[in-house]
């Protein structure tokens, strides 16, 4: 009887004291994941909500409050994400989101307003003097602060003229555009020869851009030039398989891109063996190159293919999808990036030139001068130039 009493205690003590160390040990694990604990982030979004709710200075609604909130959780990823309350619904059902809007701008949201990436080549937007970097304060005198992303781009798309209030670097006073919406597509590629350099202007990729590359190349190739410059610059949007397409036709081996992220299916580009041009080439790039022109760019850039001159590019080359909620909204969220040869996002900080040129001394304007009546300087074509060793001063007449 005392045996039996004495081996219970033993057992008892035993899962007591393994117990008491489950609880200690579960205790210090919590204190260090405390900080990635969902709950926690959870609870002082409850203690803010409550706060603004019960002594912001006007009585604000709850689904005001969570609206704003889902908002902040897109724009705090990147800008090219964005969340659609369920009062929206009825209204995005109608957008029809075509990049460039029929007026020819790409644009996204930049400190809170609404921000041109870039005006396409040829387009109305262009042709009216709307400049990449500008940013749109007003259209038709509603404040885009107060738009989502894809309102702006709704907003643009009209059957009637649109009325634009724009912004500019190194400006006080705003600027007044009326664009109306047309047909410019499709885009042709464009050939210039400075000297012993041929020169191809790309502005933006569409189906049979890659086409019409390949027949330029050829035109390149026949004609005996051994030095080529393709011209990215400004060419902001459009299809990123298209882009690839056409990165093909200069290269000869190697990874174009490839395509990642945490649930989107893995897919690598390829180069094939058959090259259009096997010269030396260079690709003139700014920070309005972005989306396929950018995996463009990387392409040549990552397989030493040719030297890439101008400025960091944009970084949007991204892949996005829709994704219904329960509450009836939605969110518009990058799901995956395309990257570099070397599998490295594009996004994250664009394609870095191979060769950087300083357009400082052209940041600043003059407002009260005619900038139309004194064409500028082409910095970067002719710093292209001269690493060809040709002459830069026919370059004023280019792009």
């Amino acid at each position: 009887m005392v045996a039996l009493m004495s081996k219970k205690k033993v057992i008892f003590l035993t899962v007591s004291v393994a117990m008491l160390l489950s609880l200690l040990c579960g205790a210090l694990f919590g204190q260090a994941a405390q900080k990635n604990n969902p709950f926690r982030y959870l609870s002082i979004f409850t203690e803010v909500f409550d706060l603004v709710r019960n002594n912001y200075v006007e009585q604000v609604s709850s689904d005001q409050l969570m609206d704003g909130a889902f908002a902040g959780v897109t724009d705090a990823v990147d800008e090219f994400s964005y969340y659609v309350p369920p009062s929206q619904i009825p209204a995005y059902r109608t957008f029809s989101d075509i990049e460039d809007n029929g007026v020819g701008l790409i644009v996204t949201k930049r400190f809170g307003y609404a921000f041109v990436i870039a005006p396409v080549a040829g387009s109305p937007a262009a042709k009216a003097g709307i400049e990449r970097g500008d940013f749109i304060e007003k259209i038709d005198g509603q404040p885009t602060q107060r738009m989502a992303v894809w309102q702006v781009r709704n907003a643009l798309r009209s059957s009637k003229p649109v009325h634009l209030q724009i912004l500019r670097g190194g400006q006080t006073k705003r600027d007044d555009f009326t664009i109306q919406q047309q047909n410019f597509h499709p885009l042709a590629i464009t050939t210039q020869q400075f000297g012993r350099v041929a020169y191809i202007k790309v502005p933006y990729f569409e189906k049979g851009t890659a086409a019409q590359l390949r027949s330029a190349l050829e035109n390149v190739r026949k004609s005996g030039s051994h030095q080529l410059i393709v011209d990215l610059r400004g060419n902001a949007g459009g299809d990123v398989e298209e882009a690839i397409a056409a990165a093909d036709e200069l290269l000869s081996s190697g990874l174009i891109t490839s395509v990642a992220g945490r649930r989107a299916e893995a897919k690598r580009w390829q180069a094939d063996r058959n090259t259009d041009y096997d010269g030396d080439l260079e690709v003139l790039q700014d920070n309005a190159t972005a989306s396929g022109a950018e995996v463009f760019a990387a392409a040549i850039h990552g397989n030493n293919r040719g030297k890439t001159v101008g400025l960091t590019s944009y970084g949007k080359s991204v892949v996005q999808r829709l994704i219904p909620l329960p509450s009836g909204g939605a969110v518009f969220m990058t799901i995956a990036h395309y990257t570099t040869p070397d599998l490295k996002p594009i996004k994250d900080g664009g394609v870095k030139p191979d060769v950087l040129v300083d357009l400082t001394s052209q940041a600043l304007r003059d407002p009260d001068a005619k900038e139309s009546a004194r064409p500028r300087e082409d910095l970067i074509l002719n710093k292209a130039l001269q690493l060809f060793n040709e002459e830069p001063a026919a370059a004023k007449k280019a792009a």
